[in-house]
């Protein structure tokens, strides 16, 4: 029982880094956390990736369908949970974008929900 806590623990985390990895790769320079700008971004690639097969591994040894299910929790479930809260944390206050936001249409309660912090080439195409 305490290896599957700890198989479920480990992909929750590598879940939290893989959310802070795709922040990183997808955000505007001015707001990419200075993390990505050097090398150890690739650590955290890498250790998010290391820490999800590990956890996978752990699961399967114990039983093959409790690791798809933590498979499936890692693709399908976490990222709509992590990510949100991930931006909601990582974006910069209200008082510093306001001026660019609200003629967009953006409020307080909402700011955090758009693509506006997306390099370009990463924002969805909208039809106008």
């Amino acid at each position: 029982m305490m290896l599957t806590i700890l198989g479920f623990l480990i992909i929750l985390v590598a879940a939290v880094l893989q959310a802070y990895c795709e922040f990183g790769r997808q955000a505007r320079p001015d707001i990419k956390p200075k993390v990505f700008t050097t090398a150890f971004k690739w650590v955290l690639e890498a250790l998010w990736l290391i820490l999800m097969l590990g956890g996978a591994a752990l699961l399967f040894l114990l039983n093959p369908l409790i690791a798809l299910i933590g498979i499936v929790l890692f693709w399908l479930v976490l990222p709509f949970i992590i990510s949100p809260v991930m931006r909601n944390r990582i974006l910069p206050p209200w008082d510093e974008v306001k001026v660019e936001l609200e003629p967009k249409g953006y409020n307080e309660r909402n700011y955090w929900r758009g693509d506006w912090w997306m390099i370009e080439s990463k924002q969805k195409k909208r039809k106008r």
